[in-house]
């Protein structure tokens, strides 16, 4: 299993919502949620991950974050992967994204 960061910024008029993730490069990919419980840090399948009207979504260590299951290849530090962003009204974005050994600062 391999974790995404990043920072969305939403320049549009509307808000959205990030609804899933889906790449070829991995079997599967969900949006996960650190939450704490009891003193525990436990993660959790996040349904929508909300992003306001001219608004950011970070996905960070710690928080939200991609979870992206069985890689379909090896991957290596600085190979690209397309990543599949599913929104609440049924549109997709598709973003390259450059794996890294350590999270972005």
């Amino acid at each position: 299993m391999l974790a995404g960061y990043a920072v969305l910024r939403n320049p549009c008029d509307r808000p959205l919502a990030i609804t899933g993730v889906s790449s070829g490069d991995f079997v599967m990919g969900m949006v996960h949620e650190t939450v704490l419980q009891n003193g525990i840090s436990r993660m959790r399948h996040a349904a929508s991950s909300p992003l306001p009207v001219r608004g950011e979504l970070r996905f960070a260590p710690g928080g939200r974050h991609l979870m992206l299951m069985h890689p379909r290849r090896t991957l290596k530090e600085g190979d690209k992967v397309r990543l599949t962003l599913k929104l609440a009204d049924g549109s997709r974005i598709g973003a390259d994204f450059a794996v890294r050994r350590t999270a972005p600062d």
